[in-house]
């Protein structure tokens, strides 16, 4: 799995040329000359900054040596000369001005107050801070002066991989991390691609120099370029120079980690869930817990799992809008339906059970090969899914729903599905018409009976609801061992049961056919290895598979060790950014302003946008109000934008980006203090300075 480095080889990976003399021009010990460097920069201009720093001044190059930072204490950078980066000399004085300029230098900082020892907590930024990184090092030979090791490119490659830390010892995920100085406490793990997230392999422990001369084959290399410079006695040098991958922190650090088999010393780590399983919690266990949700709150915490089924609490956990209100009396009748309500919420609540059910007849059938519409399987695990399935039930107390359908839906009894087995097979023919539905689909008033005869066009001829706001939730039954915590509320204890489909399901999966393309897991679905701020190192790789087992790889010593900062981290310097209202806001003003930003929207999107148009903000927020403010919308149904002649309409709307700036910013402050009762985040939100002379127009 891994190749040794040929430890009896002549070459080796070192600092850049200019970081191995100190600043007195000292010979750097042994630790620091093997380490590669870490390079930083301000602006976006590096590359030029750098190729320009090392063919005028080498010697400057430490200037740029990574450091600690915060935005309130931004670390110092060689002053920016953008002139010079154009500028050349003569080969035959750049050495004589460059021992000048060193020799400058190492007086005014022998002059100087020594400098306090670095911190060895080093946060890297992100390019979005206005922070760019290099890793640089050098390939020598072990030869007197230390010569650069020529490269073919053609048979050798360069590059360089990026190494998490993970403690040696297993220990609380809540407790501080070791101290990454010191290697004897780590291990390290390297980056292999795997869709959309990685995963950490473990590489090995390093010895007691810190060093781990092992490379995995399926670890990522990052690519490296030369770059060639004079030394100050014009000898030529080249520098193999990376960018570290900052942007790439939620990557690195959202990844799982897999220990090695041959390591039993090595972090314990869980390994991926079955993608066919992650598949079925996304596409039916989420959404029928979603479901859930809207039709019940929490209630009481259920003292037992008789609760389950126990009439009282499931009444209690209904919400108040399916009750009808009382005669003149604040309140509602908890014995009443209000059948408008329930009309509408089970409309809506239908269409979703209908794609449900079309979800789950297609995993069992494509993943489990258990095709419900023919005979039911007799034993083994999927024998106790199918039973599971075709048991599960709304509870005994509450499913005599069928005469508020018939009374509220206008559907008869035979078009009504209670059996979840049965709404499958019952679905399978209206699939096709099922994927092609558009519109909204809304339950038929009281007195409109569809008979055996009748179909509404475009959308299955049968109900059948998983959750119901008045009877109550589809449930599988109680699994042998279901013990949810005690304190959960009545919902999460019917979630809980729900779930427990997925142990079935688990159980009935059949080995992984290594033919058969699996679906690939959402990035929820994948653990990361540790929550804790992770600590990483660079090793640069020089590898010669050609010369194998002769000569090896060759990996450099581990860079210092390093955070990556997120997006948003709170000590990032920031990136400025200055967005320009529009000056003058006057009605003549704001005419001039062209309508460059497009919103395309089809003809479904544009229907649905046209039914909202007589809605206004104070509808919306009745319709989220208690009673007695409550009050239902009346949107009005409508189809697709059509023409006149019917031909399908969509719609290319021109916005102007100034005034939408405009209304950005005061719905943001509006929002803002809203939540400010929540948050107190205000003090700290904004912060104005007088700008004197800026008028929206000139005298």
């Amino acid at each position: 799995m891994t190749v040794p480095t040929n430890a009896n080889h002549d070459l080796a990976w070192t600092a850049p040329q200019p970081f191995w003399t100190d600043n007195t021009g000292a010979v750097q010990p042994g630790n620091a000359l093997r380490r590669p460097q870490i390079l930083r920069f301000t602006h976006d201009e590096f590359i030029p900054e750098l190729l320009s720093t090392l063919q005028q001044n080498p010697a400057a190059l430490p200037g740029f040596a990574a450091m600690a930072e915060t935005w309130r204490g931004p670390g110092a950078a060689p002053a920016k000369d953008p002139q010079k980066w154009l500028q050349g000399r003569p080969a035959s004085i750049l050495g004589a001005q460059r021992r000048l300029l060193l020799r400058k230098q190492q007086v005014a900082q022998e002059a100087a107050t020594p400098a306090p020892p670095a911190s060895p907590t080093l946060k890297l930024y992100q390019p979005a801070h206005l922070r760019h990184y290099l890793v640089g090092g050098s390939l020598v030979c072990h030869k007197p002066g230390l010569p650069d090791r020529q490269i073919d490119p053609a048979r050798h490659k360069v590059s360089f991989v990026v190494r998490r830390l993970m403690p040696r010892a297993p220990g609380p995920k809540d407790q501080p991390l070791p101290d990454p100085t010191q290697p004897a406490l780590w291990d390290e793990f390297g980056y292999v691609p795997n869709g959309k997230a990685g995963v950490w392999q473990y590489i090995g422990a390093a010895d007691s120099e810190g060093e781990v001369a092992v490379l995995s084959p399926s670890e990522e290399r990052l690519a490296m370029f030369p770059a060639n410079y004079l030394q100050d006695d014009g000898h030529p040098r080249r520098l193999y120079i990376g960018s570290v991958p900052v942007g790439k922190r939620e990557a690195y650090q959202g990844a799982m980690a897999k220990a090695a088999h041959d390591n039993p010393n090595g972090t314990a780590t869980s390994d991926t869930m079955d993608p066919r399983l992650v598949l079925f919690y996304t596409q039916v266990l989420g959404p029928w817990k979603a479901l859930v949700n809207r039709v019940m709150g929490n209630g009481k915490p259920a003292a037992t799992l008789a609760d389950l089924d126990d009439a009282a609490a499931l009444k209690a956990a209904r919400l108040n809008s399916v009750f009808k209100a009382k005669s003149g009396d604040p309140g509602y009748d908890v014995n009443t339906p209000d059948l408008n309500n329930l009309r509408t919420m089970r409309g809506a609540l239908q269409t979703s059970s209908w794609y449900l059910l079309l979800d789950l007849y297609a995993f069992l059938k494509e993943q489990l090969d258990l095709d419900v519409t023919g005979p039911a399987p007799t034993s083994g695990p999927l024998a106790k899914l199918y039973n599971a399935l075709d048991a599960a039930a709304l509870p005994t107390a509450l499913n005599d729903h069928k005469a508020d359908l018939q009374e509220a839906g206008g559907y008869d009894a035979a078009h009504i599905e209670t059996n979840l087995v049965s709404a499958m097979q019952r679905i399978v023919p209206l699939a096709g018409a099922l994927e092609k539905a558009t519109g909204s689909f809304q339950l038929r008033a009281t007195g409109v009976t569809i008979t055996n005869s009748a179909v509404i066009t475009g959308w299955p001829d049968f109900l059948f609801l998983f959750v119901d706001p008045w009877r109550g939730v589809l449930q599988p039954p109680t699994p042998v061992g279901f013990a949810p915590p005690a304190g959960d509320y009545l919902v999460e204890k019917i979630q809980a049961r729900i779930e427990s489909l997925a142990d079935l399901v688990q159980a009935a999966l059949p080995a992984i056919d290594p033919g058969k393309r699996l679906p690939e897991p959402t990035l929820a679905a994948m653990q990361p290895a540790d929550m804790r701020e992770a600590w990483y190192v660079m090793r640069l790789v020089y590898e010669r598979p050609g010369c194998a087992p002769f000569h090896g790889t060759v990996v450099s010593a581990a860079t210092q060790p390093f955070n990556m900062a997120g997006f948003f981290d709170s000590d990032a310097p920031a990136r400025p950014i200055r967005i320009g209202l529009p000056v003058d806001i006057s009605p003549a003003g704001l005419r001039k302003f062209d309508k460059n930003a497009v919103f395309m929207m089809s003809d479904m999107l544009c229907g649905q946008v046209d039914r909202m148009k007589g809605i206004g903000f104070v509808d919306l927020v009745l319709s989220v109000l208690p009673w007695p403010f409550h009050k239902d919308l009346n949107v009005p149904e409508k189809g697709d934008c059509k023409t006149g002649d019917g031909t399908s309409l969509g719609v290319m709307c021109s916005l102007s980006i100034p005034i939408i700036t405009i209304c950005a910013l005061l719905l943001l402050m509006i929002i803002v203090s809203l939540l400010d009762f929540i948050f107190r985040w205000l003090p700290y939100f904004i912060v104005c300075f007088p700008l004197p002379g800026f008028k929206g127009r000139k005298p």
